[in-house]
């Protein structure tokens, strides 16, 4: 199976469209208005799906699909959201007793099935869904029992491809999220509508530059726990394609810590090494320990850790590549996280429409300080880059 920019535009456009349809249905449903925020197409492993679902503490309800598709939708809420949906249809019903959760399977199979409607009748053919399953901490995973398919994507059977939209309502402060996770065969239906195959590349070679990712934040990881004497572990690490304008949208309004550099080689780009402000204080207080440092200090610590944490990140790219990126010293940061994020995607808006963005989270075991890591390459020096990995064996 062959991949490119032109297949995952239309994943983008058709998952957007089909989460319109689901936030107009909650809005029929409800009279809460609710729009689509921002959609992503992701490359990631399920364990990280499972993984931010137990940290997120989700309630949510899965729908299987299969015909035309094949695969499982889910609609996840955190569990305020959760009632703040089911007493708009059921008033007095109670948190986890059976008529709310009646009721949440009701609004699950409703936005669900409008959600899945929407790629039937792009792809023109029939799809089934299944009767709604409600599930909560307790209960099994979202993608339990759940395989790509006998060779998964090219081999990697590890590896899915979610459909990822964020939804909110206008009024109430009420997000919540719409996954779609389709079988290897089904992504293959939808890419034989859209790709241009003189520009596309092996779905492997994704798979290929998302385990680097994975490597590189593995490398930071320990070079955190070097630096600071403190086990670390990376939470998820992951490849998204989003719109550019909906790249600020991945942070949530939080001040955060830390530095900006630019990258330069093939690829080029940006990358931002962000500390929510308790992380940020005990990061330079494990850097400098003993000592009465003061701001100027503490900033020249986060400097000197997100300029290590940097390079470890990009090195292995570099020697995977055989090429040379080099790095800009450290910009220091202090802001709300998308106020960060918006000039670097603002910069990368002047060449092209949709981004390739990579995020990781590096976390201590007792949550001490947690490390978000956020790149941002350049999209046509990405692919001439990944061009040159599917050329050369592995």
């Amino acid at each position: 199976m062959n991949l490119d920019v032109h297949a995952l535009r239309t994943f983008s456009q058709l998952a957007h469209s089909g989460a319109e349809t689901a936030a107009w249905s909650l809005s029929e449903l409800t009279g809460i208005e609710t729009h689509v925020n921002v959609t992503k197409v992701e490359l990631e492993t399920a364990s990280d799906v499972e993984c931010e679902f137990r940290e997120q503490d989700f309630v949510s309800i899965r729908i299987g699909f299969s015909g035309g598709l094949d695969g499982r939708t889910i609609l996840a809420f955190d569990r305020e959201s959760a009632m703040n949906v089911v007493e708009a249809i059921l008033p007095g019903a109670s948190a986890g007793d059976e008529l709310a959760t009646s009721g949440l399977k009701e609004i699950g199979n409703i936005m669900l099935g409008g959600f899945i409607d929407g790629w039937a009748n792009h792809l023109g053919t029939t799809i089934d869904i299944t009767t709604p399953t409600y599930l909560d901490v307790d209960s099994d995973g979202p993608l339990d029992d759940f395989t790509v398919g006998d060779e998964g994507y090219g081999g990697e059977s590890d590896h899915i491809i979610v459909f990822r939209n964020q939804l909110e309502t206008v009024s109430d402060p009420v997000t919540f999220y719409l996954y779609m996770v389709p079988t290897a065969d089904s992504v293959e239906t939808i890419v034989d509508t859209a790709t241009n195959a003189e520009e596309a590349l092996p779905i492997e070679t994704f798979t290929a530059f998302s385990d680097m990712i994975a490597d590189g934040a593995e490398q930071a990881s320990t070079d955190i726990s070097a630096m600071t004497g403190t086990e670390t572990t990376v939470d998820v690490s992951r490849l998204s394609f989003v719109p550019i304008e909906g790249v600020p949208m991945q942070l949530d309004d939080t001040t955060r810590t830390g530095v900006v550099l630019e990258f330069e080689g093939v690829p080029s780009g940006y990358i931002a090494i962000l500390f929510d402000e308790p992380s940020s204080e005990r990061i330079a207080s494990a850097l400098l320990p003993g000592v009465d440092a003061g701001a100027e200090m503490r900033q020249s610590a986060i400097q000197e850790i997100g300029n290590i944490i940097t390079s470890g990140f990009i090195d292995g790219w570099a020697n995977r590549l055989e090429t040379t990126i080099e790095i800009s010293p450290p910009q220091f940061v202090h802001d709300l996280g998308p106020a960060i994020i918006d000039p670097l995607a603002t910069e990368l808006a002047q060449q092209q429409d949709y981004a390739f963005l990579i995020d990781s989270t590096i976390r201590t075991n007792d949550h001490e300080f947690t490390c978000d890591i956020y790149a941002l390459p350049n999209e046509k020096e990405l692919h001439d880059a990944l061009d040159q990995l599917t050329a050369r064996p592995a």
